[in-house]
């Protein structure tokens, strides 16, 4: 689902079939926004080595420079089945592949789903 084709009325609608309720509350509105889109739900609760994860980070504070990834989102948010990289080393996308697998089975844990993640194989290097 894209970003793009989220609406009030989609927002509402799922909330409604989540729940059961002819009025969800603004806690139910506010657990389905988070839970529609990859990013969303990493914000609300992931962490990484104790600390909430970041994809900006204002300001040009070196201290953090690790954590400004903002191309990560449009990468989470692409829920194509088949994704093709080209990156360079420590960006991060391992992280954010075993986190995009635990938003899945999160959002699809009513169908009782199992899930792996394998890591990348690296390719000549012993």
């Amino acid at each position: 689902m894209s970003v793009n084709n989220i609406d009030g009325k989609l927002i509402a609608n799922v909330a409604l079939q989540t729940f059961g309720t002819t009025k969800p509350t603004k806690e139910q509105l506010a657990y389905v926004l988070t839970m529609l889109n990859p990013s969303s739900y990493l914000l609300k609760h992931h962490v990484i080595k104790g600390h909430p994860i970041t994809f900006h980070v204002s300001g040009r504070n070196s201290a953090k420079a690790n954590a400004h990834r903002p191309w990560q989102v449009q990468i989470l948010n692409d829920q194509h089945p088949d994704k093709v990289i080209i990156k360079s080393r420590q960006l991060g996308l391992s992280e954010m592949g075993v986190a995009e697998m635990i938003h899945f089975a999160d959002s699809h844990s009513y169908a009782a789903v199992k899930c792996l993640y394998t890591f990348p194989r690296l390719c000549g290097a012993l």
